[in-house]
């Protein structure tokens, strides 16, 4: 599976080797709510809003310009660390 999502990353979004391999770590330890975007956009790319907190994986990738497999992982930052991902996702200019 990390693989598999490595080599997505690095071939179809241009991720570095390292990158995808930090983002493939990541994706596979999402929180099992996301387990089934992630699945749907590795068969055949498509991409499933989900919101929480405010803040929706459509309006990360369209307004912050994120890919989806980082909006994901915003998502999971969002369920799991709500108070500080709220914070640092709200801020207008990311470090």
């Amino acid at each position: 599976m990390k693989e598999k999502i490595t080599n997505i990353l690095i071939q179809e979004l241009n991720y570095s080797d390292f990158v995808a391999e930090q983002t493939a770590d990541d994706l596979i330890n999402l929180d099992k709510q996301l387990q089934p975007l992630l699945e749907k956009w590795l068969t055949n790319r498509e991409i499933t809003d989900f919101e929480i907190q405010g803040f929706s994986i459509n309006e990360l990738m369209t307004q912050r310009n994120f890919t989806f497999p980082s909006a994901l992982i915003a998502m999971d930052w969002l369920l799991t660390e709500p108070e500080i991902a709220t914070k640092e996702l709200s801020q207008k200019h990311r470090r």
